[in-house]
């Protein structure tokens, strides 16, 4: 498309948005214009050189890339534009902030009409178009998505399976303290972690915290702890798993989040978490650091994380492992109830499910020039850069030609990492978090809930000791009455 017909489309599309949007008030003639990223160091160096650079030559306009460090940032940019400069042509934007960030968002099909946006839009997997798509217009342009899933070392994962029975009698009084009987009936630990249970998760973590590797024992479980998104993704996940769905997440002191709950105890008043997990409150890049050193062996990763841990993608992706092929992947383990039954099996048996997340590309009300915005999104997502975007960092694909030709990546390692969460992403029932507006106010409410139980160690009644199932039911209650008044 020339810059003359380019412009004229510009004009006209502008002019009809601005007569149905109030708040449209861009010229949409601009050719410069900013977007607006948060990606690991490399990742954004990658971006610049690779994406953003050959788009300038290629549209003959300037791109600044501007960096936000909180989502907060984002919203108060987003309003400063309202009624000053319109500056900002796309925004990367995470799944928890979807539904509320739409508002500032122009509906694709404005900016380009319908025929040609359903026939752009064919491009991407239906999960990821669909969480971006609100009351039937679609908002963002799919750029990768998450789903967790095990990561661990091979080796200690077959010394554990080896070893695991010297530590049978005290492995069976732990659990007993909590859920009066043990082990189940019948107990035996699979080889493969992808027929895992928590039980067996917690065998092997048990097996890691009492053996000594490089001369120490330490705990060697960990997963991510900071304050942010990606801690509540884990107990989001680890609630789908004990059976929840989002109304289980909404309501907050449902069986499967008091299982979620109890399950953390457990692991907790254990010492089979790494504490470094929380004391240095780790995001991904604490826990690589940990796999580097040693300090755990099993976690709880996206692809992207994989990537990075394993490295070798490109010269800038060093890896974490002193043998990348010791990186095993396996499906989550399947959420069961530390309660048993009068045959010693579980009462309540949920799935393997985790939650789906990722990000998005939004074009604001506001943006320079729409069109450019769009053809931006477009050229970031089109199949030969999202393809090597994909290759270099692990990003999950969102693009139909990509996802359907796992042969285009050269390792299989690469393979077996999308493999993997293609697995997991596709199981029954996979759901993301709850896409609504309070939910970024929700999801701190569940760290704070984890803090004070797990953290501070209060699941059990001043001057007891052990794991009180019901005494956790009824600090929850607290934070679920905070919930109940977030969605209100």
């Amino acid at each position: 498309m020339s810059c003359l017909v380019m412009s004229v489309c510009v004009v006209m599309s502008t002019a009809m948005v601005a007569s149905s949007v109030g708040c449209v008030v861009s010229t949409g003639e601009k050719r410069e214009m900013n977007v607006i990223i948060r990606m690991m160091d490399a990742q954004d160096r990658w971006f610049r050189e690779n994406i953003i650079k050959p788009f300038e030559k290629e549209y003959h306009c300037k791109i600044n890339v501007v960096v936000f460090d909180k989502v907060t940032d984002v919203e108060t940019m987003l309003e400063r534009e309202k009624t000053g400069k319109h500056e900002t042509g796309l925004v990367k934007t995470e799944a928890p902030v979807l539904a509320t960030f739409k508002r500032y968002m122009m509906p694709l099909e404005d900016v380009v009409g319908k025929e040609k946006m359903d026939k752009d839009m064919q491009d991407y997997v239906d999960n990821a178009l669909g969480m971006g798509t609100f009351d039937g217009k679609v908002y963002y342009i799919p750029r990768k998505l998450e789903v967790r899933t095990m990561l661990y070392s091979k080796s200690k994962v077959a010394d554990a399976v080896g070893g695991w029975g010297r530590y049978e009698d005290k492995i069976n009084a732990a659990i007993r303290e909590t859920n009066g009987y043990g082990l189940p009936a019948g107990y035996d630990l699979e080889s493969d972690p992808n027929e895992w249970d928590l039980f067996d998760l917690f065998v092997v973590s048990y097996y890691w915290a009492h053996t000594p590797y490089f001369g120490f024992k330490m705990p060697r479980l960990a997963h991510r702890a900071k304050d942010y998104e990606g801690t509540t993704t884990f107990l989001v996940d680890r609630t789908y798993q004990m059976g929840g769905t989002q109304n289980d997440v909404l309501a907050m002191n449902t069986d499967p989040v008091i299982d979620m709950f109890e399950w953390e105890a457990l692991f907790k008043h254990n010492k089979l978490y790494n504490p470094s997990m929380w004391k240095e409150r780790w995001s991904g890049g604490g826990i690589w650091n940990a796999m580097k050193s040693g300090s755990v062996f099993l976690c709880f990763m996206h692809q992207i994380d994989a990537f990075f841990i394993h490295g070798g993608s490109h010269p800038t992706m060093q890896g974490f492992l002193a043998n990348p092929n010791d990186m095993g992947l396996a499906l989550m383990p399947m959420g069961v109830s530390l309660e048993l039954g009068e045959n010693g099996k579980p009462l309540r048996v949920g799935s393997r499910r985790a939650s789906v997340t990722g990000w998005w590309w939004g074009i604001p009300k506001t943006s320079p020039n729409f069109m450019l915005s769009y053809e931006l999104a477009r050229w970031i997502t089109n199949y030969e850069n999202h393809l090597a975007e994909c290759q270099t960092f692990g990003m999950m694909p969102i693009r139909k030609d990509v996802i359907g030709k796992l042969e285009a990546f050269p390792q299989p390692w690469m393979r077996d990492v999308f493999e993997i969460g293609h697995e997991q992403l596709s199981l029954p029932g996979t759901e993301p978090k709850p896409l609504i507006s309070q939910w970024t106010d929700m999801s701190a409410n569940y760290r704070n809930a984890w803090y004070d139980i797990i953290v501070g160690n209060n699941y059990h009644p001043k001057g007891k000791k052990g794991i009180d199932r019901a005494y956790i039911s009824e600090v929850l209650d607290k934070y679920a009455e905070k919930n109940r008044r977030i969605l209100a």
